[in-house]
């Protein structure tokens, strides 16, 4: 799972520097939110890059870098991980009663 988020931030890491994120002012925009937001709250900070990059490949009818799918499908994947973990700790504490 941790090798999972260290790869997920590689790649958001490479995409923040690529010619393409530069050369856009509103993918740039993104990237950089997420860049301000991720020391403080990570996991919000994901979801939120994830929401504003879906909102980005719509309003540009799909025509996008690849990459951005691929940041999405990696944040649903890590996110839905931890989550798993949470409802599970959640839920034990229920049934036995901690």
């Amino acid at each position: 799972m941790k090798k999972d988020m260290m790869a997920l931030l590689s790649l958001i890491d490479e995409s923040t520097h690529s010619i393409e994120t530069q050369s856009d002012p509103k993918l740039s925009a993104i990237f950089t939110n997420f860049n301000q937001k991720k020391d403080y709250q990570l996991q919000k900070a994901l979801i939120d890059l994830k929401s504003e990059i879906n909102i980005y490949q719509l309003n540009n009818g799909y025509r996008t870098p690849k990459f951005l799918t691929r940041i999405v499908l990696d944040i649903s994947s890590v996110t839905s991980v931890n989550e798993s973990f949470g409802m599970t700790a959640f839920f034990s504490n229920l049934w036995f009663g901690k």
